[in-house]
């Protein structure tokens, strides 16, 4: 269970300073909507957002949106572990909290990339496809992530039902 306490750790750690930096990205995200005086560049997965029209601010607070799905399931995935240290692992919880976490990771991919693509298609006038498999922060990685979690749910839900029938016959 070591591994398991040294996962918690990093968790913790990362929705921490996850945590702060959305705060102040909250902050921000007011300013930058609102006023037209400021003028900063805002790089989102390597595109720059220069521009300060109506638009850009929709494509930057959309991604933030996405951000903070993202960071809900990092959220979710530390009461995950939580539970299994409690060594509560066949539970309708944790089966509900696996399918939640891949729903919100395949909705924050789907949501930042989309937008983005819109963004070049309709500001840069050109349309590309590139991808970086070699990144955590690929498309389809995070879309198998994602699904990977919500087959893990269904196999805690298979798992649960064949530990209550077991339980039942004996």
């Amino acid at each position: 269970m070591r591994q398991l306490n040294i996962l918690k750790a990093i968790l913790d750690l990362v929705w921490f300073f996850s945590l702060v930096g959305a705060i102040g990205v909250l902050i921000f995200l007011p300013f930058y909507l609102f006023e037209s005086e400021i003028d900063i560049p805002i790089k989102i997965k390597g595109q720059v957002i220069a521009t300060n029209d109506s638009l850009s601010k929709i494509i930057v607070f959309v991604n933030i949106v996405s951000g903070l799905l993202f960071l809900y399931s990092i959220y979710l995935l530390r009461k995950v572990v939580g539970l299994f240290q409690k060594r509560e692992i066949f539970n309708d919880q944790v089966i509900h909290l696996f399918n939640r976490i891949g729903q919100l990771v395949i909705a924050s991919t789907l949501i930042s990339n989309v937008s983005l693509f819109i963004y070049k298609f309709v500001v840069k006038d050109h349309v590309g496809l590139s991808l970086d498999l070699g990144s955590y922060d690929s498309f389809l990685i995070s879309i198998s992530l994602g699904l990977f979690f919500m087959v893990i749910s269904v196999v805690f839900k298979i798992a649960t039902k064949m530990k209550e029938e077991n339980e039942l016959t004996i």
